[in-house]
């Protein structure tokens, strides 16, 4: 006798093949990993202090529009932006994936120190204000209402001795998690419905370890300041770039209707400016060629070295990377930049303008990435360790490649710091995927060419890009190895805070997936001066001058932007 179905049983069943037949669509090499990571998940799931689910209650949706024609993306940045002047918009150019131009920002968020400083900067900011003083309650320090409303949130310090549970805890990270994939993406289609574009500055370590207070704060950078992006303009390879204007919902339907219409209207608004003439930015205005001013001459900086060397021989560490800091005026830093760009085009680079603060730069290495590969993600670090300049003409750069390349030196530093990414990456990846996926290739940019590998691993079960950041910061390349006891001994010598040199900057969406390059070949305008930041790695066999010389070259392009080629000692 046939056996009649039941329905619920039936469903439970197929539910059950469903689950199958998505873990087997897993890429084979994570598959083979998978389950170990499936039971540290299990164990560390809880450690979470803070959920991004939070913020659940709303949505976001995407308006788009494309453009008819390709503009350059800084001659439209300048001229949305009123040439870098308007603060809170950024330009993140990258050569292997989108650039970025924010437009108009729903939310500052800027951490300094423990606690993290919000300010909405549009009405549907003031809205998701009020949604993340409900959602970290704990953690309010402050409010004010006015023009610009602001929210203060103040997070402890970790504490303890294991890296996995201060990776887990509660931290300043956890806001930037919230406002990224803690909402709804109600058009899924479109990746940059949720976006954050900023920087972390090399001293956010503070947040995590205990390390000696710096000797003096001349920037005033904070530790990270992200924008949650309300219109974007995205670029991509091959296709014509499209306007973002993202309207965030709230449970109370009107708001929501007023969110949509005001997007609408931005994105109509947002079009016609993009449609309109455009002029290129040229170079700043020709005069007498300015003297750039450094903290560290050549021979105090010799003795930095000679310093560092003598802690190598004492075993504290295996290499090191101490910087100085050079300063010279800048009328006009949107020019600079345009300067920088066409004498030095690199992988990343970025015109990021904040209230305090203008950060422009050309940077060659990729911090940490978040990409997919057969679906699942994969973090990416690349380090950058030993330098040759570019050749007058073919044969000469052939010939500082091949010497580049047998450079027992470059060679041997190069190598700790692919153990450093190694030992990064395997923090955040699933057992048996880490790898490294390319070993010092030589790449060329205008001026210099460098030394680069790639080190990646599958993303493991209930870790996201911030945990990637956070575990992979800062890189190596720009502190040493170890890492933490070469920043310590930096904190002792630098004079200065580094603010954002050696950090990162980028954006990342509400998929999780991120793109953030190292910030260096960079330049930080403040009251009319720019600082550039540049340093050299110190291994036992380091010659002082030759270390001293390579911070110049290093920060070479910038001052020659600057109309500051030459250096008072």
């Amino acid at each position: 006798m046939r056996r009649r179905r039941h329905p619920r049983r039936d469903a439970r069943k197929s539910a059950r093949r469903l689950v199958r037949r998505r873990a087997v669509a897993l890429p084979r090499r994570v598959r083979a990993a998978d389950g170990g990571a499936r039971a540290d998940h299990r164990r560390r799931r809880t450690a979470v202090a803070v959920t991004a689910a939070a913020l659940s209650g709303g949505g976001a949706k995407a308006l788009t529009r494309r453009l008819y024609r390709s503009p350059d993306p800084l001659a439209l940045y300048a001229a949305l932006s009123d040439r870098g002047r308007r603060s809170d918009t950024m330009l993140v150019e990258t050569l292997a994936g989108p650039t970025l131009i924010m437009d108009q920002a729903a939310l500052r968020i800027e951490c300094r120190g423990q606690e993290v400083h919000l300010a909405a900067l549009t009405a549907s900011g003031a809205l998701l204000l009020r949604t993340l003083a409900k959602c970290f309650a704990h953690f309010v320090a402050g409010e004010s209402g006015g023009a610009e409303r602001r929210l203060v949130l103040r997070f402890p310090r970790p504490c303890g001795d294991d890296a996995e549970a201060r990776l887990l805890a509660a931290s300043p990270f956890d806001v930037l998690r919230a406002l990224s994939t803690g909402m709804r993406s109600d058009t899924p289609e479109e990746p940059f419905t949720l976006a954050l574009l900023g920087t972390v500055a090399f001293d956010h370590v503070d947040l995590f370890e205990d390390l000696p207070a710096p000797a003096e704060d001349a920037l005033g950078f904070p530790d990270f300041v992200f924008w949650l992006a309300e219109s974007l303009i995205v670029f991509e390879q091959g296709l014509a770039p499209r306007l973002v204007c993202t309207a965030f919902a709230s449970d109370d339907a009107a708001e929501s209707t007023r969110a949509h219409f005001s997007a609408a209207d931005r994105l109509a608004a947002l079009a016609e400016r993009c449609e309109r003439p455009l002029d290129e930015v040229g170079p700043a205005a020709p005069s007498d060629p300015a003297v750039a001013e450094t903290d560290l001459d050549d021979a105090a900086y010799g003795a930095v070295v000679a310093r560092m060397k003598a802690h190598i021989l004492a075993g504290d560490v295996y290499q090191i990377v101490p910087s100085r800091t050079f300063r010279a005026p800048c009328a006009d830093p949107i020019a600079a930049f345009a300067a920088v760009r066409r004498l030095d085009r690199s992988p990343y680079m970025f015109f990021m303008a904040a209230p305090d603060h203008l950060l422009f730069g050309a940077s060659p290495e990729t911090s940490v990435r978040i990409t997919r590969e057969d679906k699942w993600p994969m973090v990416e670090v690349k380090p950058i360790a030993g330098t040759r300049p570019r050749g007058g003409d073919a044969d000469e750069d052939d010939r500082m490649e091949a010497d580049l390349r047998l450079d027992q030196k470059e060679i041997a530093e190069h190598m700790m710091l692919v153990d450093l990414a190694r030992n990064d990456v395997a923090r955040v990846s699933i057992p048996g995927t880490r790898r490294v996926a390319k070993l010092m290739t030589v790449e060329r940019y205008a001026r210099v060419m460098h030394l680069v590998s790639s080190v990646k691993g599958a993303l493991a079960i209930g870790y996201d890009a911030l945990h990637a950041l956070q575990a992979c910061l800062n890189v190596g390349t720009l502190s040493g190895a170890p890492k933490l006891k070469a920043t310590e001994l930096l904190r002792r010598t630098e004079r200065t805070k580094r603010g954002p040199y050696g950090g990162a900057l980028g954006w990342l969406n509400g998929e999780g997936l991120m793109d953030t390059g190292v910030v260096i070949r960079s330049a930080v305008v403040r009251d009319g001066i720019a600082y550039v930041r540049a340093g050299a790695g110190v291994v036992h066999d380091s010659d002082p001058q030759k270390e001293a010389d390579e911070t110049r070259r290093k920060a070479s392009a910038i001052l020659s932007a600057l109309g500051a080629p030459e250096t008072k000692l």
